[in-house]
């Protein structure tokens, strides 16, 4: 009766634990947090955005205005790689050193995409284009505005795709499920500073919640048709 009693708690157990794998498993799928591919021209957020310091939104501008952030055209990379055709030496040693990258071959990947000519300093060749990679993708039954967040909510780009400016490789930080998109509804409070247009509504939904600081859900930020329309 013992043994019986040792097998039943044995056979419970492993259920238990395999049902818990299971459900983690199945709760992975889709979720590509981490993922960094290898992208045709090497881009380093470390140089640019950390050591030259160059804001986010000067590449990609559409994240002000647009549904998307957009992968920013070689021509803006060209607004400066039109006279930096090289790295500095010790920015090139580091990069050789740490990363096993040749800075200076990238950039005459981008001059070759371009048809840039260095010595003539002309757009002499033929244009071809970069098979980018993407890295941050949302299913079609989801809807997300860049700019809502991003003019509107004044979000910063490192809230949802972590420090960039340290990323030698860039790399999905944020898992981007449902449910983390809906905590940081529920979490983040709304500057209601200048917004005149909406105070009232605003100060009237304050009060009717206590007089604390309203949150993104509670001006319907948990309904499914923001979202999912």
């Amino acid at each position: 009766a013992q043994n019986q009693f040792l097998v039943l708690v044995s056979s419970i157990f492993l259920l238990l634990t395999s049902a818990y794998f299971a459900y983690g498993a199945l709760m992975s799928v889709g979720v590509d947090q981490g993922y960094a591919p290898v992208q045709p021209i090497h881009y380093s957020h470390r140089i640019h955005a950390g050591t030259s310091q160059i804001e986010c939104k000067y590449c990609h501008s559409s994240a002000r205005e647009s549904k998307h952030s957009g992968i920013p055209s070689l021509n803006v990379c060209m607004n400066c790689h039109k006279s930096i055709g090289e790295v500095a030496a010790t920015t090139y040693q580091e990069g050789m050193d740490e990363y096993g990258i040749d800075y200076n071959k990238e950039i005459e990947k981008l001059y070759a995409a371009t048809g840039w000519d260095s010595d003539e300093q002309a757009f002499v060749g033929e244009e071809q284009p970069v098979r980018w990679v993407r890295i941050h993708n949302l299913p079609d039954l989801a809807y997300f505005n860049h700019a809502q967040h991003v003019t509107v909510g004044k979000i910063d780009c490192q809230t949802c795709h972590g420090p960039v400016e340290e990323m030698e490789v860039m790399y999905q930080y944020s898992p981007l499920t449902m449910g983390w998109c809906i905590n940081c509804h529920r979490e983040t409070n709304v500057d209601l500073k200048g917004n005149g247009y909406y105070e009232k509504i605003h100060k009237e939904l304050s009060e009717a919640r206590g007089g604390r600081q309203l949150t993104i859900a509670d001006l319907g930020g948990l309904e499914c048709g923001k979202c999912h329309y």
